[in-house]
């Protein structure tokens, strides 16, 4: 079992995203695309209700899908600075959205990042064609149109509410013309 650290993914676990060239299983892929730089184990445990969440997290970092970046990251209390990479330096986001975030990166993969999170989140594993279809958006037209539809699959499936603070997390993220 790893530790507490930041979990990233590898250029394999991107490549696996775009490519799905391993075939990695629903639950696996579902469990990659959580991985989000900002997350610790304990963070992506408590987001996926899955009995064997924890092992699957131990088999994406064995087979290299993922990595903890940063062994240092548990030490501190993740306030000031740190002496470790560019990873340590991401502000660690709390699992439930508030208001008074950080500022967010704004492009098409930040926001596209963002809609597979929260897919995944608000309507589970059941979301993973959903989370296809927003990766493979080539530009911004595509994907607002796109992500317009999911917003509507949300609302029917979770409700307004969220809807709503899935359309306000990738409205933040998307890039004004």
């Amino acid at each position: 079992m790893a530790g507490e650290g930041i979990y990233h993914k590898t250029e394999k676990g991107r490549a696996e995203i775009a490519t799905r060239a391993n075939k990695l299983g629903l639950r696996e892929r579902t469990m990659l695309i959580m991985v989000d730089d900002k997350t610790s184990r304990g963070g992506l445990l408590s987001r996926s209700a899955h009995p064997s969440s924890g092992e699957i997290l131990d088999a994406l970092l064995a087979q290299g899908f993922i990595e903890v970046a940063g062994e240092s990251a548990s030490a501190g209390s993740g306030s000031g600075p740190t002496a470790s990479g560019a990873v340590q330096s991401v502000v660690m986001a709390p699992a439930a959205p508030v208001t008074g975030q950080p500022p967010v990166e704004i492009s098409l993969i930040s926001a596209s990042r963002f809609a597979c999170r929260a897919l995944v989140t608000y309507l589970g594993p059941g979301a993973d064609d959903l989370t296809a279809l927003v990766e493979k958006c080539k530009g911004l037209e595509e994907l607002t149109a796109r992500l317009e539809k999911c917003r509507m699959t949300i609302q029917s499936l979770a409700g307004k509410k969220k809807a709503d603070e899935f359309w306000s997390g990738v409205s933040a993220r998307l890039p004004r013309e």
